[in-house]
């Protein structure tokens, strides 16, 4: 916890959601009288409309792809750009955060960075979105303070970004990498996954902030003892984590971190899949790219309907229908939607009036299939462990756990007590603020993989492979030895340390001319609890230290360790020379996702436009 001593004056936490972003914020003072007492500022749109406590996740930038507006400005601006149909000289980006996890999934190459699609097409920089979105809301942050003549001095804050669980660890060096860029260094950074943060909030938040049948049952989940499970239910993905709650209040993580990424947008890809289905694919994206701002408020009266769709309707559910799409339609193909519609097989299922499409109930209600079936296998999956056998509630959270579709799913497939908290989105923001202030208070978890690092042993013909055989120094040796350090499964401590020794000899004339040469310590991770060899099936290269030899030169025997530390979300890596007592270190996910690729994502994710 934060101490009388502690340079942090302020914790701020940043949330970028699929539909939604925003920060949250709180001071030393007040985490240490009322750890809940934290300030979130609200976001309005200057053309009307209420305030909300996340803004748009949109950005606009002009032509030279310099930043212009985020949020609402950014829709509205944009509106008014397609008015002039100017939108071919600007950049406008929405729900940009899951274009980050679709490259992971389509093979992509992020770790330096990669191109993503704006609105009408054209390339950018991920990286340079993301930077910009962050330096933006931390521009906000601190024109706050300043208004209020707070003057709080940009190195006495703490920044914590929420991730998914079930995003690599690429993509969260990527976001590592675009928060320094906007100014925010690594000693006043962390990471948070966004189940544990909404976790580390619902222990401390007042039983009347939960929307459930039985309020008794409800604080009894928090007890002591007690294990609850919380499905982080987001735009994009789902996440699911269960946590034990210790004597002292604390959490321990007692599964793997599981999900993917069928949130809500999933419902939202499955809806316009029908109608490009019905309209025709040059159609649908000519309308978008052409009439951004409709396109928008079509999307935009859709997501209203999803989130309030019951699946008991006596009716068929309306959303909009935009007239210029109609028009756009019938130029294209002569037919009007209707009777497109009517020799369609969405005959009896679809109609038109005006600027309203109708949808039969049931039709609407197959949009949520495969993401709630999902859903609730990876739910049942996760109850089936050992370790969960006995959790008591589970705890939905997130934009997509406000859907009564999902709720209700939920409730008639477990035969446990359901709860949702009170305006449940900001859970995941305010219980990172939280962790920024207190990190100890996740004091376990578990390892999704096993760790360790590549060494060599002396030889023993029959027991190493003889292709892994080498000669060093007059000695046989066999390389790609997986020394394990932790293993997969395991439940690790923050500050606990695997440890080995490395040991280089430079004695003969073969040897002696590499002692001017740096030498790599590869870690890897590997799903195989035992893994004999680090190029066995399953194994990955996970992080590398870089060492160099002290003065130049390296001694003619070199003795040293590495040390592999738990520290939160993230392990640190370090090699220490056993002479010099140097310590060299690098830090990296300690959690790299426990998510396997779906069948069929991939096609999935070249389809979302």
């Amino acid at each position: 916890m934060a101490t009388v001593n502690d340079p942090v004056f302020v914790v701020v936490a940043i949330d970028f959601g699929s539909h939604g972003s925003g920060y949250a914020f709180s001071f030393r003072y007040e985490f240490a009288t009322n750890p809940i007492n934290i300030s979130t500022p609200y976001w309005s749109s200057e053309s009307g409309g209420d305030a909300t406590y996340k803004a748009p996740s949109s950005i606009l930038l002009n032509s030279k792809k310099k930043f212009v507006a985020f949020g609402h400005d950014a829709e509205d601006q944009y509106s008014t750009i397609c008015e002039k149909n100017e939108q071919n000289s600007w950049y406008y980006l929405k729900e940009f955060k899951m274009k980050l996890y679709e490259a992971v999934v389509l093979g992509q190459d992020i770790r330096d960075d990669f191109k993503m699609e704006e609105m009408n097409g054209k390339k950018v920089s991920a990286k340079r979105v993301f930077r910009l979105a962050i330096k933006f809301l931390k521009k906000h942050l601190l024109d706050q303070f300043k208004e209020r003549n707070l003057g709080v001095n940009n190195d006495l804050i703490k920044w914590v970004i929420t991730v998914p669980a079930i995003w690599n660890d690429a993509c969260k060096q990527f976001m590592r990498e675009a928060a320094e860029g906007a100014g925010i260094t690594g000693d006043k950074f962390c990471i948070v996954y966004e189940p544990e943060a909404a976790s580390i909030y619902m222990r401390l938040i007042p039983v009347e902030k939960f929307v459930g049948e039985n309020q008794t049952t409800i604080l009894r989940s928090f007890d002591p003892g007690r294990k609850v499970m919380v499905v982080d239910a987001g735009g994009g993905t789902v996440d699911i984590s269960a946590q034990e709650v210790l004597p002292d209040g604390h959490l321990k993580i007692i599964h793997k971190i599981c999900g993917g990424s069928w949130g809500g947008e999933w419902v939202n890809q499955e809806y316009r899949k029908l109608l490009k289905k019905l309209l025709g694919g040059d159609v649908f994206m000519e309308f978008k790219q052409t009439q951004g701002l409709d396109y928008n408020e079509m999307m935009r009266c859709f997501e209203t309907a999803k989130k309030s769709f019951k699946g008991n309707e006596n009716s068929d559910i309306s959303t909009r229908f935009p007239a210029n799409l109609a028009e756009l339609l019938e130029s294209k193909t002569g037919c009007s939607i209707s009777n497109i519609i009517e020799n369609s097989r969405f005959s009896g299922k679809l109609r038109v009036k005006r600027d309203k499409l109708f949808i039969d109930r049931e039709l609407f209600q197959s949009f949520y299939s495969e993401s709630i079936s999902m859903t609730i296998k990876e739910i049942k999956d996760i109850l089936k462990h050992d370790r969960c056998r006995d959790v008591s509630a589970v705890m939905l959270v997130g934009g997509f756990s406000e859907c009564p579709m999902l709720q209700k799913a939920i409730k008639d497939a477990l035969e446990l007590e359901v709860f949702i908290p009170v305006e449940g989105g900001l859970s995941v923001l305010k219980g990172a603020v939280i962790y920024g202030h207190d990190s100890s208070i996740v004091t376990s978890r578990v390892c999704n993989y096993t760790y360790g690092v590549s060494i060599s042993r002396p030889f023993k013909e029959g027991e190493h492979r003889r292709g892994k055989y080498y000669r060093w120094d007059n000695e046989d040796w066999c390389k790609h030895i997986f020394h394990v350090c932790f293993v997969e499964g395991q439940d690790v401590h923050v500050g606990d340390i695997g440890m080995i020794e490395i040991n280089n000899t430079f004695e003969s004339e073969d040897s002696k001319t590499k002692r001017t040469e740096p030498f790599a310590v590869e870690i890897y991770i590997s799903d195989d609890k035992k893994p004999m060899y680090v190029t066995d099936e399953g194994c990955n290269l996970h992080a590398k230290i870089h060492i160099d030899p002290p003065n130049g030169i390296w001694p003619v025997y070199a003795f040293g360790w590495v040390e592999l530390e738990i520290a939160g979300t993230e392990m640190i890596g370090t090699y220490v020379n056993a002479e010099t007592k140097d310590r060299i270190s690098t830090r990296f996910e300690f959690l790299p996702t426990g998510y396997k690729t779906l069948k069929g994502e991939r096609e999935r994710m070249r389809e979302m436009d």
